[in-house]
């Protein structure tokens, strides 16, 4: 899954102070008039986006795709111990002829260090997989988040807010308490899910029709 808190609350920390700074500014400016402050629940918004879920979607594929070429390598690895263990036994049997211990041997020590190799490439690729992995979590994930603040960015000129701030509970949340009032999070998500495909669109649930009562 993307790791969108990573992102959200890196974003959120940073812009704290800066926010902070601009109320105490933008305090002194409009000594005359009160901020036009809305809010955001990020978390929410981040989870709701279409774009969100196919974001994970090729994540989890490629994290699959990845999955089966390391099993692929360690089933080799297993197969070339295997192969290394008979070698061995074979070599120490005294009821085999000198001659197939010694080429037994020389087979092992070869099986011995393909294991080494295989054991460094499958360590490799584990390696290069995490890093893959976590760099295209952080690609899409601030992807969705830049798109996600240029709705909220135009929604707020529409609304002529002067500020918008994130409420979300379980980010580095920014608002500790609100009425609910100027809440752009239902608008923002709409406008970022109006074009979204069919099958990432949220379903209704549909309405049960009541059967009629059986005639006494």
């Amino acid at each position: 899954m993307i790791a969108k808190s990573t992102i959200i609350q890196l974003s959120l920390l940073r812009a704290v102070v800066s926010i902070l700074a601009l109320a105490a500014f933008t305090s002194t400016i409009y000594s005359q008039e009160s901020l036009k402050i809305a809010t955001v629940d990020m978390s929410k918004t981040f989870e709701s986006y279409w774009k969100t879920t196919l974001s994970n979607k090729q994540i989890k594929e490629r994290e699959t795709d990845f999955n089966k070429i390391e099993q692929g390598m360690v089933d080799d690895i297993k197969l070339i111990q295997e192969e290394y263990s008979r070698l061995v036994q074979s070599a120490q049997d005294p009821a085999n002829a000198a001659s197939k211990r010694e080429e037994d041997s020389k087979q092992a020590r070869l099986k011995a260090a393909a294991n080494d190799r295989s054991l460094r490439s499958l360590t490799e690729y584990r390696q290069n997989k995490q890093r893959t992995m976590g760099e295209m979590r952080a690609r899409l994930s601030k992807a969705r988040v830049d798109e996600i603040k240029e709705i909220i960015s135009a929604k707020a000129k529409q609304g002529s807010y002067d500020l918008v701030v994130n409420s979300a509970q379980n980010d580095a949340a920014l608002v500790l308490y609100t009425v609910g009032k100027n809440d752009l999070t239902k608008e923002v998500i709409e406008e970022l899910n109006k074009e979204a495909p069919e099958e990432y669109r949220t379903k209704k649930p549909t309405l049960a029709v009541p059967e009629p009562p059986l005639g006494k």
